[in-house]
């Protein structure tokens, strides 16, 4: 198991996920959203090669609404 930071919040997922098994074992269910790997934009093309490590900082971002 690895530690990551969720939108501030410290969580335990296995070791070698990738960010779509990440979000898959985080039970994140939402739609339509963004995802942010230590500040940097990650492109849902890249979700299956790109691997989240000990310690990383995974950022969930929903669209908001309003005007």
């Amino acid at each position: 198991m690895i530690e990551i930071i969720v939108n501030g919040t410290r969580k335990s997922i296995p070791n070698g996920l990738n960010v779509k098994e990440a979000i898959q074992a985080l039970e994140y269910k939402g739609e339509g959203f963004a995802l942010a790997l230590n500040g940097t934009f990650v492109a849902i093309s890249t979700y299956e090669t790109t691997i989240v490590r000990d310690n990383d900082s995974i950022e969930i971002l929903a669209p908001v609404q309003g005007g």
